[in-house]
């Protein structure tokens, strides 16, 4: 986490400020990162809030107002532990009485919440009055009251063992989305008790179910609560149909009303995966082929499988030697006994792509044209896992592949390879090529580093390689 210091509108009185020239890369005046520096470094509370509210923003540059923006943020979290902090005194001085359990009921007619929401702040009060290292996280402005909550409600993890996966969390935890949060302190989970991870999904399995719920204008929502390998298959197959149906000539239906139709047709009997094109939109038509992918204890693994499940493993783990947990594309970890029965299927082929143990950087598989292999491209998206812009969860299978250093065919060697390309979504490839942001990749570590138009600078580390016992 970032130092911060007490500060206040008398000892860091805001000097008046010229808009910032309008540039390509324009670069704050001195005057204005000295502000946005005092701004970043200043501990959250009533000075700060003063101060803040002094300042004409008006007369400040884009990196300043994004400073501001952010020290607002941290007063917020202030705010919000002061407030747990009252509510968890409520909490203790009613527990052991009748009036204990209607305290959710007191905080919603007081705040105009529904049940559910007052719910959120009792558990966040509850929570962080048992672990303080998220108690001091949100009155220091680290994290915020849903990021609180990730971090307390996350997994099933008694005390102790959630404030050791809490303080490995920490120095990282600012810059961590929500989605984030939950997948790793899930993780933690299934490393500390795999044992009893397995033994709830077996019996969350019987609770499977599909349901109808009726709603407005003729329309309906088809539920189904399924295990999360079943669940992937068949999101995977009906996508791979819709996507061949999506760039059909000619065809104008939005790619979730392809995938909806194409899920009527296969649950109906109208459509067989593998059938062929059909026209007429209740008949898509078929399409190529997928990949899966795993990741091995030196390296990750990649395989073909129906309907493009892809899942990261360790090779210790696919022996029995372990049980580690693995991690399944577009949803998370998941216990070691689903990932072996994924890997127990007739049909699956695994390809080994060797990588650095540590860093999960790509050692061997490179190419001299402009478009990356099959492989490559499959080596790629099982090391990026999603999208490699800070916080974006886009499945790398999904996303482009883009040179780093934009390819120049005048230059020898190869550039296509896997330390110079990551995984980029269509809306982050966009920003990098039009909208002003600039990216750099580590090859040692396999960092890869932002910088926003603003000047601010990001860093998105690869995704821990199962295997490795290295959280992000």
């Amino acid at each position: 986490m970032e130092q911060r210091v007490a500060a206040g509108p008398d000892a860091l009185t805001p000097a008046p400020v010229a808009p910032a020239p309008v540039a390509p890369a324009p670069v704050a005046p001195a005057a204005a990162l000295t502000l946005a520096a005092r701004l970043d470094a200043a501990l959250p509370g009533p000075e700060l809030a003063e101060w803040l509210a002094s300042i004409e923003v008006a007369d400040l540059d884009d990196h300043t107002l994004l400073e501001v923006l952010a020290a607002w943020e941290r007063v917020a979290s202030w705010a919000q532990a002061g407030s747990a902090r009252a509510l968890a005194e409520l909490l203790e001085r009613t527990n052991g009485t009748s009036q204990h359990e209607f305290v959710t009921d007191g905080v919603a007619s007081r705040l105009g919440l529904t049940r559910g929401a007052a719910g959120q702040h009792v558990a966040v009060a509850h929570g962080t009055s048992r672990l303080p290292e998220v108690a001091n996280a949100l009155a220091e402005g680290v994290v915020d009251r849903r990021k609180a909550e990730a971090l307390i409600s996350a997994g099933r993890l008694p005390d102790e063992q959630r404030r050791t996966a809490v303080r490995d969390l920490l120095p990282k935890v600012e810059r961590l989305t929500v989605p984030q949060i939950r997948a790793r302190m899930k993780r933690a989970e299934i490393e500390i008790d795999p044992g009893g991870a397995e033994e709830r999904h077996q019996a969350a399995r019987k609770e499977r179910f599909v349901r109808i719920e009726p709603v407005g204008d003729a329309m309906a929502y088809l539920t189904a609560y399924l295990p999360a390998d079943d669940a992937s298959r068949a999101f995977a197959a009906v996508d791979e149909l819709a996507l061949a149906v999506r760039r059909g000539q000619g065809e104008e239906r939005r790619l979730d009303e392809c995938r909806a139709d194409v899920l009527t047709g296969l649950l109906s009997g109208r459509l067989r995966a593998g059938s062929g094109a059909a026209a007429g939109s209740d008949s898509p038509g078929a399409g190529g082929g997928d990949t899966a992918r795993g990741r091995g204890a030196d390296g990750p693994v990649t395989r073909g499988r129906r309907g493009g499940v892809q899942v990261s493993v360790a090779a210790s783990t696919l022996l029995g030697t372990d049980d580690l947990p693995a991690t399944l594309a577009r949803y998370g970890p998941i216990p070691a006994g689903m990932a072996r029965a994924l890997a127990s299927d007739p049909d699956a082929v695994w390809q080994r792509i060797f990588t650095d143990p540590g860093s999960g950087v790509l050692t061997d598989v490179s190419s001299r044209s402009y478009r990356p292999s099959p492989s490559l491209r499959a080596a790629v998206a099982a090391r990026d896992v999603t999208c490699t812009f800070p916080g974006c969860r886009v499945p790398a299978s999904g996303c482009d592949l883009d040179h780093v250093e934009p390819y120049d065919p005048s230059v020898g060697g190869p550039q296509t390879r896997g330390d110079n390309l990551h995984a980029l979504c269509r809306t982050h490839h966009r920003a990098k090529t039009v909208g002003g942001w600039r990216v750099g990749r580590d090859p040692a570590t396999g960092v890869t580093r932002w910088t926003a138009p603003t000047g601010h600078r990001y860093d998105r580390p690869p995704d821990t390689p199962p295997g490795s016992h290295r959280r992000q």
